[in-house]
């Protein structure tokens, strides 16, 4: 038994990163147990589906980045990241939502299927798995298990014109809601803003981050989230 939260995370991981986000706006002290292949078995006996993040505090085993965010809501209500009025949770749980399906499923296909950001997430991957003689074959069927998921949805590397453009729009939605206020939702940050950060600052790596240029309030949003030490550090950004 630890008695710091343990985190099972990767780094090159929206999900990730919105975990460390919370945990560290809360002033948890946790310690992160990177997932390589070695640590794989161990991460199966807590979450059968082998995803990450998982959270395992005091012997309780937390899976999903939002169930994460919802139990350190419930165990460290302060600063709280769900608003109080159930109109404004109602709107920040739709954002969230948004942000961690459609969002990423835009960002992940940046990543993985424009030739330009393969190399650079193929090398984070084998990194991340541990750098072992396996990891370059493991990372390749990786890639070539999620671009399969895309193919499924007849999206293929010819798709980039059709994503750069749903993401063009929901920037275009993003600079409305920042308009005049310095968080989604107004004064406080929320989880909306931590979820829909995470997503963005993972697409600053790549080539797609031309996108933000033709978005300066977002750009500048973004900007501000970097500036606070738990948001910035948490996503690896500072």
């Amino acid at each position: 038994m630890h008695d710091e939260p343990l985190l099972y995370d990767l780094t090159d991981s929206p999900f990730c990163a919105k975990a460390r986000i919370c945990l560290q706006v809360k002033s948890v002290p946790y310690r992160r147990v990177t997932l390589t292949m070695k640590k794989l078995r161990e991460l199966r006996r807590l979450n059968p589906l082998a995803k990450v993040p998982v959270l395992l505090d005091r012997g309780q085993v937390v899976a999903d980045s939002s169930a994460i965010a919802r139990y350190l809501e419930t165990e460290h209500p302060e600063p709280p990241l769900l608003p109080s009025d159930p109109a404004a949770r109602a709107y920040c749980n739709l954002v969230e939502d948004w942000a961690d399906e459609s969002l990423y499923f835009v960002v992940g296909a940046f990543k993985w299927l424009n030739p330009a950001n393969r190399p650079a997430a193929m090398e984070r991957t084998i990194v991340e798995l541990g750098g072992g003689a396996a990891s370059p074959l493991v990372a390749r069927l990786v890639a070539r298990q999620i671009v399969g998921r895309y193919r499924v949805w007849r999206y293929t590397p010819a798709s980039m014109g059709h994503f750069e453009e749903r993401m063009r729009d929901s920037l275009g939605w993003l600079a409305e809601l920042v308009a005049g206020r310095p968080f989604l939702l107004g004064r406080s940050l929320t989880i909306a803003d931590v979820a829909v950060y995470a997503q963005l600052a993972w697409m600053r790596s790549y080539a797609e981050a031309r996108l933000l240029e033709g978005a300066p309030a977002v750009a500048e949003w973004l900007a501000r989230l970097d500036a606070i030490p738990a948001v910035g550090e948490g996503a690896g950004v500072r």
